[in-house]
This record gives C-alpha cells, structure tokens and sequence, in this order.
C-alpha cells in the first residue's frame, strides 16, 4: 500500500509543479452487442484515452471496461485505470511513468497495481508513420481470485505504431510487456480505424493478453477479445 500512495503521490506531485497545461484531448471509444431468441448475449467494451501538455510534459490519462453476459450469467468483467507521465528532454528523448490499476476476475486476479519508471524514443513521427519505444523497470502487486498474492519486481516494455493507410483509415499496434520473476503479462492491442466525420470513427480491435504462469484456478493463461466500436475524438 505504501508503494502505491508514494507513487500516486508523486504524480499528483508532478502536475501541480508545473505550468497550467493545454485542454484535455483525446478519444472515446464504445462497443455493445445485445442478441436475443436462443441464446440471450450481452457485450459492452468502453476505453477513454486523454492527454494534455504542458512545455516538456505530456500527460495521459487512460481506462477501459469489458463486460459480457451468456443467458443472464457472467462470462468476463474487466476493469483498468491509468495514468503515464512524460518529460522530453530532447524532441524525441523522454522520461516516464506509469501508474496502473487493473481488475479482471475472469482473468485470475481481483487487483493488480503496477508502477514504472522508464526511458522511451519517438522513433518516428511524420505525416504517415508514428512509431516509439519504451524500456523501464518497477514494481506490481497481484491479488489473485484464489486468494494467492505476489509482490514482485519488473522490467517493462512497451510499443507503439500508427500508420496512416489513406486519408480515412489508419492502422495502430500498441504492445507491452511487464516482466516479473512470477509471472510476465503481455498484452497485444491491433487496431483498424475508419473515419466517418471529422470528430467520429469506426474501429475494429483485437486485444490478446497473456499470463505465462496463471494456472489452475488463477484462470487461464491468454485471453482475446475481438471489438467494433464507435469513437468520439475531442
């Protein structure tokens, strides 16, 4: 607990030291699914995404919400909360962090806090390509459904792609990997966008997280999950 109230603390502590930043922007993203006659399904798939600047910070706030139901019985409920601080020091050169807060009872584990401290490198950044990097080292605390715990050092990879394919569709890959003696999450997020008006889009997802040592009743090591969602840009 002291871990994770230092770390929150430090950042709450970052965005007071510095200059008012920019107006929040970002993307809202919603997916929901409702079948009936045999077989009654319900799937809803919600993520915000936000960033503000201020000088050499970038800030972002992030989360997202899967939920589905078979005949009225539960199938997945996930939960995660973010938030990453970035300092440039150089154009393409920056410091980050990254406090996180996932929940995901079907995935094996009621909470998991993960804190980070990295590098990252703006690889690329024109008109058509976005690409970048990211190498770090921190901490995460796992408390698992069969009431199994794990306090374990990490190292953390992370990376990030956006292609534009034509004025109206883009393609995006983002990956990250948190290393750790117990067990090492990665998680794979492939996006198609399709814009619709200059502030909607249409977008095609397909999401798979594994977990190399989840067994037994912790649940199953990978999961995936295919998405069509609406997205608001503000």
């Amino acid at each position: 607990m002291t871990k994770k109230l230092l770390a929150l603390g430090v950042g709450l502590g970052l965005i007071g030291a510095q200059p008012a930043f920019a107006a929040w922007t970002g993307e809202a993203e919603l997916g929901a699914a409702i079948s009936g006659g045999n077989t009654e399904t319900t799937v809803v798939n919600a993520k915000l995404d936000m960033d503000a600047a201020a000088d050499r910070w970038r800030h972002n706030i992030f989360g997202d919400v899967f939920y589905s139901e078979d005949n009225s019985v539960k199938t997945a409920e996930r939960f995660a909360i973010g938030y990453k601080p970035r300092y440039f020091m150089t154009e393409k050169d920056y410091v980050f962090g990254l406090l996180r807060y996932d929940q995901d009872e079907f995935g094996g584990y009621d909470g998991r806090w993960t804190e980070v401290l990295g590098y990252g490198r703006q690889i690329l950044n024109n008109k058509v390509h976005y690409l970048d990097g990211e190498i770090g080292v921190g901490a995460r605390q796992t408390e698992f459904t069969n009431d199994d715990s794990s306090d374990e050092v990490i190292g953390f990879l992370g990376l990030k792609y956006v292609g534009r394919i034509s004025d109206t569709a883009r393609f995006s890959e983002t990956l990250r990997a948190e290393i750790g003696e117990d067990n090492t999450f990665i998680e794979s997020i492939t996006g198609l966008g399709m814009t619709v008006t200059d502030s909607v889009s249409a977008k095609l997802t397909y999401t798979v997280r594994h977990n190399t040592d989840i067994e037994g009743a912790q649940g199953k090591k990978t999961d995936s999950i295919t998405g069509v969602n609406v997205v608001y840009g503000f």
